[in-house]
């Protein structure tokens, strides 16, 4: 990496499996952003038609096309499946940035202020760490579809006191982690994504964050085309065959087991009768 100043370095994650056929049109919506500096940290967990072939491949295309704000790359490949959780933890692990941007693979920045318009909230809301923003819902050939709209009582909740936020995220949750951003202090404070879990990374954070009082920014722009598949999604557009989709579905299931167990059972009734 260059000399530069982290202070101001943003860190776009993406992390890939076996979707890397998005991966040069998510790459290409990296490359289009005015804000400087960025680095982008790649990191596949052992996609079967990544190799060291496809590897080169994206850092020359990275190489050929950034501009000057592009300060540092990095591609890296696993060389075992290790689990979205664990891939995603060492996505960060590489990055340096004060600000941290994950980016599915198969999803691309909504204009080319996206990253603009996340680090001004939190240059000028300093009392987050964290943040969601909107996303523009398209179809598998990210044809765009609607715009996200939040019902005004969950909106109320985001602005409200975190452990009634909690309590509704144990009923389920709304919040998408596909535009979901965080500065290099929520991380010191509150950890890395837990690793007990193979595939669900954003929801039981998020239940552990906002029970320990942490609040949830909104970032009022659209920053993101979220292509409908994945594997927390449906796995539409996923070069898996029926086992693997079998053995994901069934990661995930033991993930909502794990988090129940961890972060809704031990606390809820107690935090139901002081709310009460």
């Amino acid at each position: 990496m260059q000399n530069i100043d982290v202070n101001n370095l943003v860190s776009i994650i993406v992390i890939s499996y076996n979707n890397i056929q998005y991966l040069k049109q998510n790459i290409y919506s990296i490359l289009k952003q005015d804000y400087s500096p960025i680095e982008i940290i790649i990191s596949d967990d052992c996609s079967d038609k990544f190799d060291e072939k496809f590897k080169k491949s994206v850092e020359l295309y990275i190489q050929e096309y950034k501009k000057d704000n592009i300060v540092n790359y990095i591609v890296n490949k696993n060389e075992t499946n290790e689990g979205g959780v664990r891939n995603l933890n060492k996505a960060i692990t590489l990055s340096k940035g004060k600000y941290i941007i994950p980016l599915e693979c198969d999803d691309c920045f909504y204009d080319s202020k996206s990253v603009e318009n996340i680090v001004n909230f939190f240059m000028y809301n300093p009392q987050y760490l964290i943040a969601k923003s909107f996303e523009y819902s398209c179809d598998i050939n990210l044809k765009p579809i609607s715009i996200e709209k939040i019902p005004k009582e969950y909106k109320d909740l985001l602005n409200g006191d975190p452990l009634n936020l909690y309590l509704q995220l144990c009923k389920g949750n709304f919040i998408s982690g596909s535009h979901l951003y965080y500065t290099r202090a929520f991380i010191k404070k509150f950890g890395m994504y837990d690793e007990d879990y193979k595939q669900l990374a954003d929801y039981p954070k998020l239940l552990n964050i906002t029970r320990k009082g942490c609040r949830i920014g909104i970032i009022k722009v659209i920053t993101i085309y979220r292509r409908w598949g994945g594997e927390s999604r449906d796995m539409t557009g996923y070069n898996l065959n029926q086992d693997r989709k079998v053995q994901i579905k069934n990661e995930l299931e033991k993930d909502v087991m794990i988090m129940r167990e961890k972060e809704i059972f031990p606390y809820i009734d107690k935090l139901n009768k002081n709310h009460n």
